[in-house]
């Protein structure tokens, strides 16, 4: 996603991340892409973790920015989310 893609967009209220390495060094570069709602954004997170991007993924959030709350998922092979526990 390049500059002038986000540039006037609208940011959901959900937000999706996904990346391959779980370091510091990835933050709004992890940006996927964002949902109204919470089941848009797990139908979203699917569709993402079944792309053709996803070979380069191995994990994926999804950030309520309202609430500062997120689930977090270990992307497996064929697309498959699966969740993982977050430390408090």
């Amino acid at each position: 996603m390049d500059k002038e893609q986000i540039m006037g967009r609208k940011i959901n209220r959900f937000a999706i991340f996904a990346e391959r390495v779980h370091l510091m060094n990835g933050g709004a570069k992890s940006f996927r892409d964002s949902a109204p709602t919470e089941e848009s954004a797990k139908e979203l997170a699917e569709e993402i973790a079944k792309s053709e991007k996803a070979m380069f993924y191995s994990w994926l959030q999804i950030l309520d920015i309202m609430t500062g709350s997120y689930t977090e998922y270990s992307i497996k092979r064929g697309g498959v989310l699966e969740e993982r526990e977050c430390p408090e």
